[in-house]
Parts: C-alpha cells; structure tokens; sequence
C-alpha cells in the first residue's frame, strides 16, 4: 500500500511540475512572450497552488496515519458543526448555482453531540460537501439524527449517483471519478472520521443521487 502510494503520489506531482517547469523555460527563453506569457505565468501560479494543496493533503494523511494525538477530542454539538460547514461552503454552492438545505430530526441539532476534534472533522464534512457540490444538479442536503443510538449526518445531492464500480475504492487514496481533484479528499475524510471513532460509507440513493454518511457514538450535549 505503501509503495502504491509514493507511485500515485509522484504521478501525481508529475504533471504539474511538467507544465511548471516547460512555460517557466518557455517564458525565460523568449518562446513565449506578450500574452503568451501571461497565459504561461497563470498556470504556473494555478499548477503551484494544485501541488500545495496536494502536499498538505499527502501531509496531513501522513499525520493521521502516524500521529496518536493528532485528532484530539472535545464535545462537538452536531448543529454548530452542520452551520459552520454550510457558511464555508456557500461560496462554492453560489459558484455552481447550488442549494444547501440542512435538515435535523425533531430539532436534534439542540441535543446531538459526538466527541471529535472539531476543526478535523469540520474538515471533512467539508471534503464531502466539496464532492457533493461537484455532482449535484440542483441541490444537496444535509440531514442528521439518531439512528440505531448513533448520531448519522448523511450528505445527498441530486446528481447521476456513484459509478457501481468506484464505490468499493471511493475512500482510497488517489481514486478519483468524474471532475475529482486528485483524490485525496475523501481519503482524509474517512481517516478523520475514523480517527474520531467514527464511520463513513458511500451509497446511492434508490431516487437517484449520491449519498455519503458519518456515524458516531452520541456524546452528551
């Protein structure tokens, strides 16, 4: 598994540095100029940005893999968590002409509270979110509440749903489907989740649509 990883984590950062290094040549060499250069000097700051992103995330899987303390549990209450993710990812549901619609059986966003560490794990609903976002139609919803004693938050959206194939791997890391970034994303999530005594499991909805759900011991509020 090891070894898978450092092969799709240097294919990975292959590409990026290809075109880093091509227009940053192009550019000192004269071969591009004028607007040609400005189109060069843009995708060395996006792919620069792409391969940052990509690092933290391959570091912060690495601190979740091999860091007892990195995930250092409180008292998280489910609403406040559910309100701060959805404030964090308006702007992408503006960008895309999507809703976000935050549902909570009987109020239980008052009572529900699990133990985690709340900005992990804000993080990865915000990863799931993220994906959600990338393939909805229309609209996705948050919904929360107790099931079986546990306290489930499940991530739907109207989109085509999961690929049968992908949803043995989908929190594997570097599989990506469709319009996915470089792969990591879920795989922290569900190594956030996990870390905070949780689980996390992806379906698709007999309606259509994707779902993701979290589940964990209920905390007292």
């Amino acid at each position: 598994m090891q070894k898978q990883f450092f092969q799709n984590a240097s294919h990975e950062l292959k590409t990026p540095l290809m075109s880093i290094a091509g227009y940053a040549e192009g550019i000192r060499d004269g071969v591009f100029e004028g607007e040609g250069a400005r189109m060069g000097l843009d995708i060395i700051v996006n792919e620069s940005g792409r391969m940052t992103k990509l690092v933290t995330e391959m570091t912060l899987l690495a601190k979740l893999d091999s860091e007892a303390d990195v995930v250092q549990p409180i008292v998280v209450r489910i609403g406040e968590l559910l309100t701060g993710a959805a404030e964090r990812i308006n702007p992408l549901l503006a960008q895309r002409g999507l809703s976000l619609d935050i549902v909570c059986a009987d109020h239980a966003e008052d009572e529900l509270a699990i133990m985690a560490n709340k900005d992990k794990l804000l993080q990865a609903l915000l990863n799931v979110l993220s994906n959600a976002a990338r393939h909805a139609a229309r609209r996705i919803v948050i919904e929360a509440g107790m099931v079986d004693g546990r306290v489930v938050i499940r991530v739907l959206d109207d989109g085509k749903g999961f690929p049968d194939a992908l949803l043995p791997h989908l929190f594997h890391r570097f599989v990506k489907g469709k319009d996915g970034e470089n792969g990591l994303g879920l795989a922290i999530s569900r190594a956030i989740v996990e870390r905070c005594g949780g689980l996390i499991r992806a379906d698709n909805q007999a309606s259509g649509g994707a779902v993701i759900s979290l589940s964990f011991p209920q905390s007292a509020a």
